[in-house]
């Protein structure tokens, strides 16, 4: 087989603009790559939002489980999921170096990845669900319900890490609306089959809470299905070599896993902190769980435009490091940045005036909805900050810098983040005001660190 960094390039484009008189990193091309993410990751939400509106008509404590078995699912699969993304900023030089057939050859290193993860969720995680749940403190009531979510939900794993796996080649190539359009297609089976589920529409049982997870498990694997079907066609084959089958390669593998393993690492910690968080909450009662649950999926919600220019700040970033133009690096990230913080400035603004509104879509409880019009309060103050560090370190993760935002979260998730919640919650008595109070510091101190690093330019200087 041919050594990866001999395989030979195409010539790389002139500098310039881009074509059809598009400036390289300006608003139109970041925005472009940008938009598609939203809607996607937007329409991936609306998946858990499903899952927590229909909760609604079952039961709060129903409803409180099954956000809380989404949590603890995604953080469980977020290591392998953070690892696996490592192919975007792969494929991204080298599309942008013009070295297309590695690209395909990554895709398939990050297939082998996939597999061994779904081996470790279903021989060592899956049978300890019970384990894990009771662990948390929450009332019997939930932890039963949030165990019947997660012994369904994470049975489809490993469609997740195959989609992983191909919307990251997808998005290292530049193409971020073919994800778009699948997830569109999906969301509406998701809705359709989790509607049929959970209350037994068209002769089926009523499953409840665990029909929810079945539904979304079926959505996902239509989902692996398509991406399969695009990623092995053969327009695409004949491009980047997607056919040919391609054994673990461990020079390659390496070198991914150099750059993978803090993504994943990262990604972990950052969501096991926020599992902390959630954990913590449960054991304060059903109405603070519920509450907390609402302000959670909806905060989810509007940090998605920054978490797409993230994406946009990595492929950019990627492709024009490949293809050696660090100016045109450089200018996407600024670019992406500035609009970040525009839209969660004004998504932070949406939260004080509508609080009120947006928490009686989800629950009737009055006590609930207060809750949650006071937690939607300091998800309003994080905003901006969150929008800064999302998309900044998007922009470093295109250029492989991966292990110094590992660091970082690990001493702010673990040293800051938990102790706070424990101490502002539980020691001083503020419950979930003070576990909230704990998680607005440290999202917005986070923030800063990765603008400064960004702002460092340590980055240029890498190699992967």
């Amino acid at each position: 087989m041919t050594p990866l960094d001999d395989i030979p390039a195409e010539p790389a484009p002139p500098k310039g603009p881009a074509p059809g008189g598009v400036i390289k990193g300006g608003f139109g091309e970041v925005w472009s790559l940008a938009y598609p993410v939203v809607i996607t990751m937007a329409s991936m939400s609306i998946m858990g939002l499903v899952d927590t509106f229909f909760m609604g008509f079952i039961g709060t404590p129903q409803q409180g489980a099954t956000g809380l078995g989404a949590v603890l699912s995604w953080t469980l699969m977020s290591f392998f999921n953070g690892t696996i993304t490592a192919s975007n900023t792969f494929v991204a030089q080298h599309f942008g170096a013009k070295k297309y057939a590695v690209c395909g050859n990554i895709v398939w290193q990050s297939f082998f990845i996939a597999l061994l993860a779904t081996a470790v969720i279903l021989t060592a995680i899956v049978p300890n669900i019970d384990v894990i749940i009771s662990a948390i403190g929450a009332s019997d009531e939930v932890t039963g319900f949030a165990c019947e979510y997660m012994n369904v939900r994470l049975l489809g794993a490993v469609f997740v890490f195959a989609n992983f796996c191909v919307v990251s080649f997808l998005r290292g190539i530049g193409d971020t609306r073919t994800p778009m359009k699948v997830t569109l297609v999906v969301n509406v089976l998701n809705v359709a089959f989790t509607y049929l589920f959970v209350f037994g529409k068209l002769g089926l049982p009523a499953l409840g809470v665990g029909g929810a997870a079945l539904g979304t498990i079926i959505s996902q694997f239509v989902a692996m299905a398509i991406y399969l079907y695009l990623f092995f066609k053969k327009s695409t084959h004949l491009k980047f070599s997607t056919r040919r089958f391609r054994f673990p390669k461990w020079s390659l593998l390496k070198r991914f896993l150099k750059v993978g393993l803090p993504m994943g690492v990262w990604w972990v910690l950052e969501m096991g902190g926020f599992t902390v968080f959630t954990m913590f909450v449960s054991t304060l009662g059903d109405i603070p769980l519920a509450g907390h649950q609402i302000v959670r999926q909806m905060v989810h919600l509007s940090f998605l435009p920054g978490v797409a220019l993230g994406v946009s700040a990595t492929t950019l970033m990627g492709q024009y490091i490949g293809a050696g133009d660090i100016a045109s690096a450089e200018r996407s990230a600024k670019t992406a940045i500035k609009i970040g913080l525009i839209i969660m400035c004004s998504m932070g603004s949406l939260f004080v005036v509508l609080r009120y509104q947006v928490a009686e879509l989800f629950n009737r409880d009055p006590r609930v909805i207060a809750l949650a019009a006071d937690l939607f309060l300091f998800a309003a103050v994080f905003q901006t900050m969150d929008a800064l560090g999302t998309v900044s370190s998007g922009a470093i993760r295109g250029a492989g810098d991966t292990r110094w935002p590992m660091v970082v979260s690990l001493l702010m998730a673990w040293l800051f983040f938990v102790p706070s919640i424990i101490i502002l919650g539980k020691v001083l008595g503020y419950g979930i005001y003070g576990a909230w109070t704990g998680a607005t510091i440290y999202i917005c101190i986070l923030g800063l660190l990765m603008f400064y690093r960004f702002k460092s330019g340590k980055w240029k200087s890498m190699k992967i």
